[in-house]
């Protein structure tokens, strides 16, 4: 298990610095300073090395994110430390979001379904959620799936600019990850509305 994780380390530098694309197996190998009989022992494919690295990552962020809500108190903490996690670590995993939305990848059938189970993992976990907080009596919703939808929509489209960095550059000033999020719960928990 230990060369394996070896390679696969290997191949996610290759892939970040020059793209899967241009990446070969005998890149990998190289990189990895094995044999290629070696490499394909454990890999058919760089496909293969990719699913399991998407794979890996997709995994990793669920329990992030599980465990953040799950150590916070409530529902509109919950929301606040999965809005924080998922944001923080995406970052990180710069391949792993570049992979889940660029076009090019579209062709390999399991970042789709990647892609398909990482938005119902979250539209169910961000419908928990707010089913809880309705229980609690703190949000007064009709359809919490639909908002945890539309949450997780609002949350996507800040994605690429926070991965970036764009998003936190704003009239001059860097905001913080927690702060973006804080407005953007603000709109969701209270609106703009004066009360």
């Amino acid at each position: 298990m230990e060369r394996r994780e070896h390679i696969l380390r290997a191949a996610q530098e290759l892939f970040a610095r020059f793209g899967f694309r241009k990446t070969t197996m005998e890149d990998v190998a190289k990189a990895a300073r094995i044999a290629k009989a070696t490499l394909y022992y454990y890999f058919k494919s760089k496909e293969n090395i990719l699913q399991e690295l998407i794979y890996k990552k997709g995994e990793e962020l669920r329990r992030r994110l599980l465990s953040a809500i799950r150590n916070a108190e409530g529902p509109v903490e919950k929301l606040r430390a999965y809005g924080v996690t998922r944001f923080k670590y995406f970052r990180k995993l710069a391949l792993y979001y570049s992979i889940l939305t660029q076009e090019y990848y579209q062709y390999l059938p399991f970042i789709e379904k990647e892609r398909r189970d990482f938005n119902a993992f979250e539209i169910e976990t961000l419908e928990g959620i707010l089913r809880e907080g309705i229980d609690q009596g703190l949000f007064s919703i009709s359809d919490p799936r639909l908002y945890a939808f539309l949450l997780l929509q609002a949350m996507k489209g800040l994605e690429l600019p926070i991965a970036t960095g764009e998003a936190l550059k704003y009239d001059g000033r860097t905001l913080e990850v927690e702060e973006v999020l804080e407005l953007l719960l603000g709109v969701v928990l209270h609106g703009i509305t004066r009360r």
